[in-house]
């Protein structure tokens, strides 16, 4: 899989989701990961916690990951501490639409190229989609979830193709292993995921896909000029 970026700068995207339990923001608040990693938080999502449009954060929240625990997920949301970490979140984070006008040459020319790859605008959530994808590969950073919602967002975008690798193969476990200390450290014991893209062209891809996909890669690359999008998927334990 050659065509994976392997100098990872050290850049992190916050998944929607995180906002989702409480134990899922605490352990990303105390894990303190943004001390060393410059954190993104999706435009939208930080907008409506500055403005503190609670009720819209919440919709946004609830169809980005639609099946949670519906008296869970009220009591939580309802909550003052929600509202307290969804402000210290937005405090640590850094949001692409601020940083976007201080992007070197290089960053405001492959940030050109994803939106081309990607296509126009899309309804609320898929742009939300989009800009995670801009992110991860303008900036190099790898996405940080603690759930697989992100995965059918990502795949519903145009020319993007989304792989698994088992932490087994240690392809990327280091770039991710600082990550499962921190995490691990604030007390998650459960699984959470770390994605990176990267812009590929139809030869590096077909390289990295068994043949028998190669047909349904090809009506993809015809659409966008032989480009497309790939998402890694490391699954941490």
């Amino acid at each position: 899989m050659d065509f994976i970026a392997t100098n990872k700068r050290e850049v992190v995207i916050v998944d929607p989701s995180i906002l989702n339990t409480r134990e899922r923001l605490r352990v990303f608040l105390e894990s303190l990961i943004f001390e060393k990693y410059v954190c993104f938080l999706p435009s939208l999502i930080d907008s409506l916690i500055k403005e503190e449009r609670w009720k819209e954060l919440v919709d946004v929240l609830r169809r980005w990951e639609w099946n949670l625990d519906r008296r869970k997920s009220d009591k939580w949301f309802a909550s003052s501490e929600f509202k307290d970490f969804c402000r210290k979140l937005s405090a640590v984070c850094v949001s692409f639409e601020i940083i976007e006008k201080e992007l070197t040459e290089d960053e405001k020319k492959t940030l050109s190229i994803v939106r081309y790859i990607l296509g126009s605008e899309s309804p609320t959530l898929m742009d939300l989609a989009k800009e995670l994808v801009e992110i991860a590969i303008t900036k190099e950073a790898g996405l940080l979830s603690f759930t697989r919602h992100f995965k059918r967002w990502l795949k519903s975008l145009r020319a993007v193709l989304i792989l698994e690798i088992s932490e087994k193969t240690r392809t990327l476990s280091q770039a991710k292993e600082e990550f499962k200390v921190k995490l691990r450290n604030a007390g998650w014991k459960r699984h959470f995921y770390v994605t990176f893209l990267s812009i590929v062209t139809s030869l590096g891809l077909k390289g990295a896909l068994p043949p028998m996909i190669h047909w349904t890669i090809d009506t993809i690359l015809r659409a966008v000029i032989n480009k497309a999008i790939v998402g890694v998927i490391v699954d941490g334990a």
